[in-house]
């Protein structure tokens, strides 16, 4: 199924990480996109994701896809289930809950704080009416409240969202909240809020963490 992607930038590489983690990589013929000269900005995109927006993939039936939790439960449907979305009712339901907690409290303000602050100049053609600088500075405080939300939630003694199980919801909040948090110097990582910090070591030393970090070109 051909994917269209940019890895190293989050949404792409939410599907990579689970690909990796699930090990269905072979189910995708990468299809590169560069969306800073505007690849995913073309008639013929537009096609796939009337959004504009990476990623996406051509689905069996030829029906396209896109965002990146849908293209996720996707593939999990096509290799037949794996614990990171959840093996039983329960499990999903938790995945699905976790996914919604870190994206309405944490992500969805750092995002529009990133998109509005340091990338203003990149995003607002692009996303004329949704972009204004004066949400910049709420966002950062809704999102740092999220962030310290989870680590309360964290002290715990929890190794992941799920508790022992590595899920979907790790994956989206790790690879967005890494992003942007390096990305973006006013909302970088808070070192007191030391459970949030243990648990995204925790995400650093796995394989699949690793894998989705762009190669350097060699000279």
């Amino acid at each position: 199924m051909k994917f269209y992607t940019q890895p190293g930038i989050p949404n792409p590489d939410v599907v990579h990480m689970f690909a990796e983690e699930t090990g269905c990589t072979g189910l995708l013929e990468i299809i590169p996109m560069n969306v800073g000269k505007g690849d995913n900005r073309t008639a013929e995109f537009y096609k796939k994701n009337p959004l504009g927006e990476v990623p996406a993939l051509d689905m069996e039936n030829g029906v396209p896809l896109s965002e990146s939790v849908a293209i996720a439960y996707y593939l999990n449907e096509k290799m037949g289930g794996s614990s990171i979305v959840g093996l039983t009712p329960e499990e999903r339901a938790e995945t699905e809950m976790w996914l919604r907690r870190v994206q309405d409290k944490i992500l969805m303000p750092i995002g529009l704080a990133f998109q509005s602050g340091p990338l203003f100049n990149f995003f607002k053609d692009r996303r004329p009416g949704y972009i204004h600088k004066e949400i910049v500075e709420p966002n950062r405080i809704a999102g740092k409240a999220g962030l310290t939300w989870l680590n309360d939630q964290l002290a715990d003694g929890r190794k992941f969202l799920c508790g022992d199980r590595f899920s979907l919801a790790d994956i989206r909040f790790y690879v967005l909240y890494a992003f942007y948090s390096k990305m973006d110097k006013s909302q970088a990582e808070d070192p007191s809020l030391k459970h949030l910090a243990a648990y995204l070591q925790r995400i650093r030393a796995r394989p699949s963490a690793t894998a989705i970090i762009p190669k350097k070109s060699k000279l």
